[in-house]
């Protein structure tokens, strides 16, 4: 199933076509954005220019039309500030609807900032108990919202929006010291009453989601390093960054401001109140940093008719870690064999467990481990040969959602380097990396290449394993259900880089008949393992529970992987 979300702003038309995957997910198949700027001139009379009106219809009639040629089954339309506050905006939505058959649904600033709070909420991991704070800076109002990962606590919309800032309070380009003191005392005294009751739930973290704060954060990076912002979602812009250039942008007028990297004119123009409005905020909080988002309203519109009409898409199976269902949900669009990708995760994530005290990881890196093991033959699909690149590259810009670009490079070159490849410096993904990250794609990718070659025939054979010392070295002990001779094959010949990290030979055999199992292992498809939670069962060794970055398991256990038959 297919939906159209199309979010008529202030100052810009946002619309994202996306195709529903189970009734919590999405991805996205199309996004469009113009901007109209609907609620131009319309802050003094409080009425909708007619141009803007006709501007903004034409608009929806493309948008409509795009829509319409990807074969949605729903479109969702809402507007927001300028049409809310203006007396025509009753005209507005029937000229919309005569012009496209969509009826516009205008939304109270409640509704917008819960919309906002479903898009961050798909696109980044909030905490669960701990609030946050949800800034958009839109054209007509600011959106404060605060809520945690189950719900909403408090949405708090102020008319300082920067279209709305710019024409009621800058009269000159560029800004004379007039301007910037009314702007100043007008975003200060908006803020007061807002901001007072957000700090009253003490947020832990400020995100951002709209395009104002974007564009900030775009013309910060350029300037600090000379690039582009890889990836948007997750990006941090830092308080002393967005300090300096806004400290620039009073200074400059409009032919500067649109010189900037990746400003156009109408977004130029509406620049500096944004900036200070932002800052403030952060300011406010006493908050160092704002984390981006790339969902906002209308992914916002998608989330909420999904989880509303369940009976009407494909079910994918629930999941509760949003960066695992991102995962899941890239590996089934590349139509990945499932049942391999879980055991291997499997084997690997034993692996991990049994050499904890060797590799000195945590659990943020197990997820790593975790995610590039479901996904490491994604690329399969495209070239067999030269799957792990064609596997990195699809991780890399998979849009996986709650994972930061950092832990995205470590899982697209784990995936990159499972393989025959090793990493090395010349290639330019490992190369970029910091040290420690580089460690732990070493780790992580030799470890991934030994639980490739514990299920090579795809069959999986192998049901436990234990990891112990022997000699001078390791041996890795697995207990198979039939002949696994493949296995032990592939296993041993992909042994060499994990024995280069650990600096002592690794052996690879069939346990002894009759080794007792101590923990179990699930491996059911689409469900997170669960075996870093899990307490093994009770046994008369003693035995020491396996938990996320807990030592590993004793040298005479057989790890069991149940649950995994021949699909």
């Amino acid at each position: 199933m297919r939906i159209a979300a199309i979010d008529i702003g202030t100052n810009s038309v946002h619309m994202v076509i996306a195709r529903a995957l189970g009734p919590r997910g999405f991805e996205v198949v199309d996004r469009e954005r113009e901007v109209v700027q609907v609620g131009r001139g319309s802050f003094a009379t409080r009425r909708i220019q007619a141009r803007a009106i006709q501007r903004t219809v034409d608009c929806l009639v493309r948008f409509v039309r795009l829509a319409r040629r990807h074969q949605v089954d729903r479109i969702l339309c809402t507007a927001t500030a300028a049409v809310r506050e203006a007396r025509n905006g009753g005209d507005f939505v029937a000229a919309a609807r005569a012009a496209t058959g969509v009826m516009p649904r205008v939304i109270p600033a409640e509704e917008e900032g819960r919309l906002i709070y479903l898009g961050v909420r798909s696109a980044l991991d909030l905490e669960p108990a701990k609030p946050s704070l949800i800034v958009d800076i839109g054209g007509g109002s600011v959106q404060l919202v605060v809520a945690n990962r189950d719900r909403v606590l408090e949405v708090a919309s102020v008319p300082l929006g920067a279209l709305r800032l710019t024409e009621c309070i800058l009269a000159h380009d560029p800004p004379t010291r007039r301007d910037l003191g009314r702007l100043e005392r007008q975003v200060k005294k908006g803020l007061r009453k807002a901001l007072v009751a957000v700090a009253a739930h003490e947020p832990v973290l400020v995100l951002g989601s709209s395009g104002a704060i974007h564009a900030l954060a775009h013309i910060v990076h350029w300037n600090e390093t000379g690039q582009a912002i890889g990836q948007i979602n997750g990006h941090v812009l830092e308080r002393s960054g967005l300090e300096r250039l806004t400290k620039r942008l009073r200074k400059m007028g409009l032919a500067e401001r649109e010189s900037l990297p990746g400003i156009d004119l109408m977004r130029a123009e509406i620049l500096l109140p944004g900036a200070v409005v932002l800052l403030r905020v952060l300011e406010g909080l006493g908050a160092e940093s704002i984390t981006m988002s790339d969902f906002g309203v209308r992914e916002g519109l998608v989330t909420d008719w999904i989880a509303r009409h369940p009976q009407e898409i494909t079910s994918l199976e629930a999941v509760e870690d949003l960066r695992l269902r991102s995962v899941l949900q890239l590996a089934r669009k590349f139509q990945t064999n499932e049942v391999h990708a879980q055991h291997v995760r499997t084997l690997a994530l034993a692996l991990f467990d049994g050499l904890a005290r060797r590799h000195g990881l945590e659990a943020a890196e197990r997820d790593l481990l975790e995610f590039a093991a479901l996904l490491h033959d994604i690329g399969a699909g495209i070239d067999y040969d030269r799957h792990a690149e064609h596997s990195a590259y699809i991780i890399r810009h998979g849009k996986l959602r709650g994972l930061k670009s950092a832990e995205v490079e470590i899982v697209s070159n784990v995936a990159r380097f499972h393989s025959k490849q090793r990493p090395r410096k010349r290639e330019p993904g490992y190369a970029a990396l910091d040290k420690r990250s580089r460690r732990t794609v070493r780790w992580l990718a030799a470890i991934l290449r030994v639980a490739e070659g514990l299920d090579r025939s795809h069959y999986q054979l192998i049901e436990g394993l234990a990891i112990g010392r022997s000699g001078a070295g390791f041996a890795i002990r697995v207990a198979a259900r039939r002949d696994a001779q493949l296995e032990l094959w592939a296993a041993r010949r992909r042994v060499e880089p994990l024995a280069k990290m650990l600096d002592a030979p690794v052996r690879i055999a069939l346990a002894r008949a009759g080794a007792k199992t101590l923990r179990r292992v699930a491996a059911t498809p689409g469900a997170r393992a669960t075996e870093a939670k899990a307490h093994p069962p009770a046994v008369k060794a003693p035995v020491t529970p396996v938990t996320r970055g807990a030592p590993a398991a004793p040298r005479s256990a057989i790890v069991s992987l149940a649950g995994r038959r021949r699909a």
